[in-house]
Order: C-alpha cells, then structure tokens, then sequence
C-alpha cells in the first residue's frame, strides 16, 4: 500500500534536509528564510497522516518516527538561531557604521519570534505522538528538552 507518504527513511532525510543549507544570504531573505522553514516544518505539518500510517503499535516505529521528530527540531532550532545571529552581526555593524536599520531590526524580531512558533509546532506534533505511541519513554519533558533557551 502506497499512501504517497515517505518511508520513515526518506522522512530522516526530509529531517535532515541536506541540500538545503541556512546561509548569511538565506536569513537576509524574508522570502526564502520562509520557504526552507516551511520545508523544513513539513515532518510535523504531516503527523496526523505519518502516525495513521506508522504501526504505532511498534515500539520500534514509534521510537523511530520520534527520532525523526528531533531531528527536524534540532535542525529547525540551529537555523532559526542562526539567523537570529546573522540579523544580530548585521545590525551592530550598521550601528557601528551610524546607520541603524528598522528593517533589519523587525526582520531580526520576526525569525526571533519563529523560536515560539516552533515551540507551538513542537507541542502540537508532539500531543498527537504520544497520543499514539504512548508507551514510549520520553525524555522528562520532551518540549522542554527541545526548547533550550540560548
């Protein structure tokens, strides 16, 4: 049965996503800093289908389909924090070149805010998870673990 849903290795890669690399140019882009999160976020915008189709019933599906879930936040959290840095650089230069920019500063502000979203994404993904696979040993707080604070 084909349900046009990846194996749970293309899913670690699409986690992974290593073609697509977070740049100084990337997190300068509004458009294109979008379009690779919402690539990125793919794995959890797709838990309902993944879990229908994930025999939950296996610890070890179910421990796998976690471990791709990581992947995607830690992926997910390096690059927003990332980008956060890049916008930080760029502003202080500005600064120091007495040319401050409101632009890059609400630019900064929106990917800074992207570390709630995430948060919100993750709880979402993760409520639906252990709806399903509630026999799996979660770290203590899995959202928390995920939500480390800079």
């Amino acid at each position: 049965m084909n349900s046009g849903l990846e194996t749970i290795h293309e899913l670690e890669e699409r986690a992974r996503i290593s073609n697509v690399e977070m740049s100084e140019r990337v997190c300068l882009n509004m458009s294109h800093f979008k379009a690779v999160l919402h690539e990125l976020r793919k794995v959890d915008d797709n838990i309902m289908l993944r879990m229908n189709t994930t025999n939950t019933a296996s610890a070890d599906d179910c421990k796998a389909l976690f471990a791709v879930l990581q992947t995607a936040y830690a992926r997910r959290e390096h690059d927003i924090r990332f980008c956060v840095d890049v916008l930080d650089r760029n502003i202080d230069e500005r600064k120091k070149q007495n040319s401050p920019s409101f632009s890059l500063q609400t630019q900064r502000n929106w990917i800074s805010n992207e570390l709630s979203v995430e948060s919100i994404v993750r709880r979402r993904s993760l409520s639906v998870f252990k709806s399903r696979c509630p026999f799996i040993d979660f770290p203590e707080e899995p959202v928390k673990v995920f939500d480390r604070k800079k």
